[in-house]
């Protein structure tokens, strides 16, 4: 049979029944994987067979749990608008978007052609402004951008670069033409996420993605982490390389952390950034390092408060000035905002001739603007089937043919008072790629972002990028910030491409280090943070799961619990009065603690907390093991997504499987985390915390409580995991004196307060100290002074005391007050010993012993 006949034969053979039956190809558009009804392009033909064999039924599972695996990874995406700063989960399609290599080679030419043009027109437009002068740009185009900051003329020192690493959205036409829709310098997100889709597909589809014949990524950004190190121009054999970013409420601080820990670099927030004698340094616990090169994720503007925008808290003052004096390096360079500009499409071409020298490889999306009255003319003249787009950073746009005629007006008037922030734009017919949708697969428009990062004396595009999909034909709602489906976009090679990982076996010199004193202050914080919070979140949920207990207990038994109300006082939760009705005091009590797990504005809720301990969990990402984050994400999912309409029981029991996430959460940081600077503060935020808690227990049970005696001893040891012990050592009733020996002095008990501060004196006497000194630090002798109170204290005066109740209250709220008041300052203590950094004047210095 002739080659055609059979190309022919296995078409129908693909296309009848299965995965592509009845797959909609348009009839006025592009279609990734068929040139015409029936017809598959002949690049997909292994990928289809492929996905027939494994069958619709079993591609939904598959595609199950690749969500599932994103989600126990943590991989997420956050919004700016979202008042509680909720966290979407990343959403990918199983079926990868494919490229042939030829395609590829001649993309890819286009893409780093046009980050060679854009990084010529920033050099040209931040010096001689020839662009400018000569007439090739109107000046009101430049100038009245936002990106335009004239405090960076001029501030690149001779032979940098001002485009490191560019993103550049495109897609393709109707024609089969790929045309530019976007540049992105500020802060270009995605890289990360598209190293993720690949490694999370290759986990749930080894079968296609084992011998795929697909070029590789880890390359590309081996090669951006080559390109970073080369650009430092102190210490260039072994630079400091950081990764700024806004902090954990930017929308993609996922990527942040993850490129950061695939790169190999320390990530940092404005705050953990100094500059000082013209150079930037990184606070860190051992003092000030500095740092050579910064890959900053924070837009142009908020990188120095001291020169731009001055309500800044993103920035570090003084980084203009230390980027000029040549003492550290940007990617990309401030200023770089200023590509970003929709209406320089139209100026493209020309501008490829007089800077390069070379016609423009990769179009742009027709573009008219407003600033030029011809072009403007045209724009109201055909109003009603174009897109009006500003040109200003996350500019409004406005579909012509979607305006009412009021809309269409006030429109109009903008245009014609401020033409030169406007441009009009054809609307972008989007070719359409292949999701899995119901086990089988339908068209969907489909847009691409590629990356393009300095390698050498030129550029080198990744051979991919992100792929984003809408989730219906309509439109396509499928931009970082708004969300969408990714797919992993695959540019195919002649054979199967070897792995290429970053972990390679290093024979140069390398300095060991185990103390940690590198570790950065806001980490440091952070850290200490997380273990104050999750302890807060277990005590809370213990105080509730008791509570909870309690009160089903009083209504199926009808029983008298008076220790309840004390379980409320400990909740800070206002007691009924004594003359409500039994029926309304139990549902007024349920409706109060179920409040109290569900209710965010509620400061002392288990949402609150959690969001706490999130917040600062995902400050820290970077310092926690897989399994200890996936922990977090399950826990997560059961606080914060709890089931609708849950009993009191049921919310007993969610409790008890909370507890138990906490438990492993707070084991494994302990089993994984090395036990240096790190996990020392984690370590002391967490009995911390404990210590202040088992306190306010004891003085509850013994001093402030409504309904003293067993039931209420009782709760208190079962409250902090004593009950068990108690009862194997003394197997009799319950008794004061035990108790207090029990929870107060015996540190070989890691429930008691004891155990707390001795715990907490040898973790405070291991911290780093910046400047050595014979004495002790604040926050030691805050614990010595809290330990010695205790330690000296006569149980046995106590133990007599006990036997006449104002004498025995006296003095254990005079021995709890001692040992509390110095704990309730440790925390400030700590702050200024290790997290501030405020400088020193040298005369000091030198005056300390």
């Amino acid at each position: 049979m002739p080659e055609a006949s059979l190309a022919h034969q296995d078409n129908l053979n693909l296309t009848r029944g299965g995965l592509l039956e009845d797959y909609p190809v348009p009839s006025s558009g592009y279609d990734e994987m068929f040139s015409a009804p029936g017809q598959l392009r002949s690049h997909w033909h292994d990928m289809a067979r492929a996905l027939e064999e494994i069958g619709g039924d079993e591609l939904e599972r598959r595609h199950s749990e690749v969500q599932r695996l994103l989600q126990t990874d943590g991989v997420t995406y956050n919004t700016y608008d979202d008042s509680r700063g909720s966290l979407r989960h990343w959403l990918v399609d199983p079926i990868p978007l494919l490229m042939t290599g030829e395609e590829w080679s001649t993309l890819a030419a286009g893409l780093e052609q046009r980050t060679r043009l854009l990084n010529a027109l920033l050099a040209d437009l931040y010096d001689q402004r020839l662009a400018i002068r000569q007439g090739w740009l109107p000046p009101e185009l430049i100038y009245a951008h936002p990106g335009f900051l004239p405090p960076c003329h001029r501030s690149l020192p001779a032979g940098c670069r001002s485009l490191i690493f560019h993103g550049v959205d495109l897609a393709r036409g109707p024609d089969g033409t790929f045309r530019v829709h976007g540049d992105r310098a500020q802060s270009p997100s995605g890289a990360g996420y598209t190293l993720e889709n690949r490694v999370i597909l290759a986990r749930a589809l080894p079968m296609l993605y084992r011998d795929a014949p697909l070029r590789r990524l880890a390359s590309f950004l081996e090669t951006e982490r080559a390109t970073l190190t080369g650009l430092a121009r102190h210490n260039p054999d072994s630079p400091h390389v950081v990764l700024l970013t806004p902090g954990p409420n930017s929308p993609v601080y996922f990527e942040h952390a993850y490129l950061a820990n695939y790169l190999s670099l320390s990530l940092v927030e404005g705050e953990d950034l100094v500059v000082r004698d013209g150079r930037v340094w990184l606070k860190t616990l051992g003092g000030l390092r500095p740092v050579d090169v910064i890959l900053r994720r924070v837009l142009d503007g908020f990188c120095d408060p001291l020169e731009l925008r001055g309500d800044s808290l993103l920035g570090i003052p003084g980084l203009l000035q230390a980027v000029r004096g040549g003492h550290v390096a940007l990617a990309n360079a401030l200023g770089c905002g200023l590509i970003e500009n929709l209406g320089l499409a139209p100026f493209m071409p020309l501008l490829c001739r007089q800077l390069l020298g070379e016609d423009l490889q990769l179009p742009s999306l027709q573009t008219w603007w407003c600033g030029d009255p011809t072009e403007c003319s045209y724009v109201l003249a055909n109003l009603n089937r174009l897109v009006i787009r500003s040109i200003l950073s996350n500019g409004p746009c406005w579909d012509g043919a979607q305006l009412d005629a009021a809309a269409r007006a006030r429109l109009i008037e903008r245009i014609r008072t401020n033409p030169y922030q406007f441009v009009g734009q054809e609307p972008s017919s989007l070719s359409t790629a292949p999701v899995l949708q119901e086990g089988r697969l339908a068209p969907r428009p489909v847009t691409l972002r590629g990356f393009v990062v300095a390698d050498g004396d030129g550029y080198r595009a990744m051979p991919g990028g992100l792929a984003r999909v809408s989730p219906g034909l309509d439109t396509l709602q499928a931009s970082l910030r708004n969300g969408g489906i990714s797919k992993d976009w695959w540019v195919l090679a002649p054979t199967p491409q070897r792995h290429v990982s970053l972990l390679r076996q290093s024979y140069g010199p390398i300095v060991v280090t185990r103390d940690g004193s590198d570790l950065p202050s806001r980490a440091a914080d952070n850290l200490y943070w997380l273990g104050r919070y999750l302890e807060r979140l277990d005590s809370t949920a213990r105080l509730l799961r008791e509570a909870l207990g309690r009160l089903l207990e009083w209504e199926q038994d009808n029983t008298d619990e008076r220790c309840l109300d004390d379980l409320l006082d400990a909740l800070d939760i206002p007691v009924p009065p004594v003359a409500e009705s039994p029926r309304a005091r139990f549902f007024n009590l349920r409706q109060e603690l179920l409040s109290l797990i569900t209710d965010s504005e509620h400061p002392g809720s288990m949402q609150a907390l959690f969001e706490g301990l999130l917040r600062t969990g995902r400050a820290v990402r970077n310092h926690l093991g897989d399994d200890s984050w996936r922990l977090l994400n399950r826990l997560q999912h059961s606080i914060q997504e709890p089931p609708k309409g849950l009993s009191a029981r049921q919310t007993r029991e969610s409790l008890e499987e909370e507890l138990v996430l906490m438990a492993a959460f707070s084991g494994l940081n302990n089993e994984t985390m090395p036990h240096h600077q790190g996990w020392l503060f984690f370590d002391i935020g967490r009995h911390l915390e404990r210590v202040l808690h088992t306190l306010e227990l004891f003085k509850l049970a013994f001093v402030t409580a409504r309904n003293p005696g067993l039931p209420l001893w009782e709760v208190v040891l079962t409250l902090t995991d004593n009950l068990t012990a108690y009862r194997r050592r003394y197997r009799s009733a319950l008794h004061p004196t035990a108790i207090i020996d029990l929870l107060l002095f015996d540190e070989g008990n890691p429930r008691s307060v004891g155990y707390q501060l001795r715990r907490l004196q040898r973790n405070v006497g291991r911290l780093h100290r910046p400047i050595s000194s014979t004495y002790h630090s604040a926050e030691e002798r805050l614990i010595l002074e809290s330990f010695t109170t205790l330690r000296l204290a006569d149980i046995e005066t106590l133990a007599t005391l006990l036997r006449d109740s104002t004498s025995s209250s006296t003095e254990l709220t005079r021995l709890l007050d001692a040992v509390h008041a110095p704990l309730l300052k440790l925390s400030d203590a700590l702050t200024h010993s290790h997290f501030s950094h405020a400088e020193v004047p040298r005369q000091l210095i030198t005056m300390r012993p």
